[in-house]
């Protein structure tokens, strides 16, 4: 007994154990798939399809919150009034400058600024009270106020007294209820790109409701009359205070330009005009005789030239312009020896001579005594000048005095009318009268926008919650997620017993559990399908509840369809209901000994399992005080596992889940091949990829690991539309 549990138990090796071999790819469960992730518009649609009752549930609790607003909210009627902005006057439209347009919706907007202040509210406010003061002194029902702070009616409606509880106002609000009621049910807008601006108020009494607006137009109309009338009044006391300085002003600069006048003469623009024109001829007469002068001594020049260098008769007859001079030149050519002929043309040439000096002294004359005359001109328009600058100096000191003294008569006199008869710019176009048709739509229109909107906000909700949804659904996208291949999907079983679970793989093997069972036991142990070679199956799960159990009983049960001897070893130390009712059928928890108990060699294999007869499955579980870890860190796995597969074809190990401890690198030792079990639609993939990782350490990759997802949905996950083997199941076989 000792030297057998020596041979089992070791002690801790120093020298580390030899690297298990590398699975070939034909050994290993399958290859992975290749996952092509959904388009967005794929997966829209999907999610959409499936949470159709969802969002329809959520549309018909929009049309009910609807239809119950519709009915919560009180009628209301709305009046209108209508006032007109008076048109811009001319004066005011500069030329290149803005429109008439814009000057008018310049003034709207401020209309509508001013309409909307607090100011203004508040003025209406305190009219509608004393309204209804002076109704409540004669006898009169209270109607001109919009409502009293107290009342449930200046409030609204039961729901708005609801909210008005839960959200309390505070600051103005609450100390003044009418100014909120004012500014949530008064409504102020321009008509189109008209000068008319429309007042409209809502409240349950339609009377009420025409009181009120009207009251808004005309406390707007006469405070913005009172304002202006005092507006004139103060521009009229500053217009009459300086009406006596610009008066004295204007009698000082009069008499300085008289006294100028009577000191200087009257000096008449039109003479001034006619010395300066005369000015002006005269130089031009000074430049043509300046010119004739300036030929007439050239003509001298030539004349003196000719004779110096003794020129010919007939050129000085040419130059001189005598045509006697060249008649005689001409006979002395025929006859040169006459001297009277030479003696008459030397005096014909004398006397040229001296006509041409003549003329040169005419014009000489003439050109002095014309500068003579410009020069006495210069002096009278010099002195005219000076008189007249000095006189348009003081003149247009005059006249601006006198248009300023004229403009503040015209101004005074306009005020005073003005003042006698205010005038606020603004009109009422149309008062405002009770409606007969309520503003508010039936509570039945409510209905088709909340139905929209609830359905609008279900499939947001919807797509939130299916983009937040972390965990794994389809096959292809477990592979892509943790990397392994996915080798197969298990159905709901419901909450079932051991002799239901018994009858529903082995008696009924056309059922999808069935199928799904059967179909994963082959591809997770296909040397003990195909060869009869023992084999061992670890299966482990992220979380407790992803259905390892269900898992491994399953398998197990379905083994025993392909012959030889099953057995399940449940390391769960808290067991399973099917583990408890097995153990029940086999004898109680007393009739066996324990996994430990077998691998401190305290018993043998056959007193370590519990066995039923006609089930074909036996079971060894691990007792709920000993130590999982202790217990494999000392057990030989090689000698154990080959002691198990030589009296078993099937070893089936359901090991603790969240391996997040050393147990995983132990218990990998031990099985043929891996499967993680995945709750489908539950676990997180970011849980199971951590177990997958603790899975795989210490050489555990060599061993095929695949992964399973349990608990399956099927007509759900057929709305995923996936195109997996979930969708094989759900055809039913004939």
């Amino acid at each position: 007994m000792a030297g057998t549990a020596v041979s089992r138990m070791k002690l801790p090796r120093t020298v580390p154990q030899s690297a298990p071999t590398v699975v070939e790819h034909r050994d290993r469960v399958r290859p992975r798939r290749e996952y092509q992730p959904p388009t967005p518009t794929h997966e829209l649609a999907a999610a959409l399809a499936r949470k159709k009752w969802l969002i329809l549930a959520f549309a018909v609790v929009g049309a009910f919150v609807a239809a119950l607003a519709g009915l919560a909210r009180p009628v209301m009627f709305e009046a209108t009034s209508q006032l007109i902005i008076d048109p811009p006057a001319r004066s005011s439209v500069a030329p290149g400058g803005s429109s008439a347009q814009d000057l008018i919706d310049s003034s709207i907007d401020d209309h509508i600024t001013m309409l909307s202040s607090q100011g203004h509210l508040r003025r209406v406010a305190a009219a509608l009270h004393d309204m209804e003061g002076a109704n409540a002194a004669q006898g009169s029902p209270a109607t001109g106020t919009p409502a009293p702070g107290p009342t449930p009616a200046s409030i609204g409606s039961r729901a708005a007294q609801i909210v008005e509880r839960l959200w309390p106002d505070s600051g103005q609000d609450a100390i003044d209820p009418d100014l909120k009621l004012l500014r949530n049910r008064m409504r102020i807008g321009q008509e189109l790109r008209s000068r008319v601006i429309s007042v409209a108020f809502a409240d349950e009494d339609p009377v009420r409701a025409a009181k009120v607006a009207n009251t808004f137009s005309q406390v707007y109309i006469d405070e913005l009359a009172k304002r202006r009338q005092a507006e004139d009044r103060l521009e009229l006391d500053r217009v009459v205070a300086s009406l006596p300085t610009v008066q004295s002003d204007l009698v000082s600069a009069t008499d300085r330009l008289e006294k100028y006048r009577l000191s200087h003469g009257a000096v008449d623009q039109g003479a001034a005009d006619n010395a300066a024109r005369e000015r002006a001829d005269l130089s031009q007469q000074i430049s043509m005789s300046k010119a004739d002068l300036e030929a007439m001594e050239a003509r001298l020049q030539h004349i003196q030239d000719l004779r110096k260098q003794g020129a010919p008769i007939a050129s000085l007859a040419e130059a001189m312009g005598t045509p006697d001079l060249a008649d005689l030149a001409a006979r002395q050519a025929k006859t040169p020896a006459d001297t009277d002929l030479s003696a008459r043309i030397d005096n014909e040439i004398q006397q040229g001579l001296a006509s041409v000096e003549t003329q040169v002294s005419t014009y000489r004359a003439q050109v002095k005594a014309l500068e003579d005359r410009k020069n006495v001109l210069d002096v009278v328009v010099a002195d005219t000048a000076s008189r007249l600058s000095g006189l348009r100096a003081l003149e247009p000191q005059v006249n601006l005095l006198t248009q300023r003294y004229n403009d503040l008569l015209s101004r005074q006199q306009d005020l005073t009318r003005r003042i006698a008869a205010p005038s606020a710019g603004v009109s009422i176009l149309s008062p405002a009268w009770p409606p007969a048709k309520p503003q508010t739509l039936p509570p039945i229109f409510l209905v088709p926008p909340g139905m929209i909107a609830f359905a609008l906000l279900g499939a947001a909700f919807v797509l939130v919650r299916t983009r937040f949804n972390r965990a794994l659904r389809g096959e292809a996208e477990t592979e892509a997620a943790l990397r392994v291949p996915c080798i197969g999907l298990i159905p709901e079983p419901g909450k079932i017993v051991m002799r239901e679970l018994r009858h529903l793989i082995l008696d009924q093997p056309r059922s999808a559990y069935s199928r799904a069972v059967t179909s994963l036991l082959v591809s997770a142990a296909p040397n003990q399908a195909r060869l009869r070679s023992p084999h061992t199956v670890l299966i482990t799960s992220s979380l407790r509840h992803d259905g390892a159990n269900e898992l491994a009983w399953s398998l197990a049960l379905a083994a025993t369809r392909l012959g030889g001897p099953v057995l399940l070893i449940d390391l769960e130390p808290t067991h399973h209901q099917l583990t408890q009712e097995f153990v029940r059928q086999g004898g109680g928890a007393k009739a066996h000994r324990s996994f430990g108990d077998f691998i401190r060699n305290r018993c043998a294999l056959e007193d370590a399992i519990v066995s039923v007869p006609g089930a074909g499955v036996d079971l060894m579980t691990v007792a709920p005080a000993e130590d999982l870890l202790e217990l494999l860190a000392r057990a030989d796995s090689l000698e154990c596992r080959d002691e198990l597969q030589a009296e078993y074809s099937l070893v089936i190990i359901n090991g603790p889940s969240g391996l997040a401890g050393p147990e995983a690198r132990f218990l990998t030792s031990w099985a043929d091949a891996i499967l993680l079990a995945i709750r489908w639609n539950r676990t997180p993939r970011d849980i199971a990829r951590g177990v997958l990782e603790l899975l795989q350490r210490d050489g555990a990759s060599s061993i095929p690991i695949g992964s399973v997802l349990t608990r399956v949905n099927l007509k759900r996950h057929a709305k995923y539309r996936f195109g997996d083997s979930g969708d094989l199941l759900l055809t039913r076989i004939p």
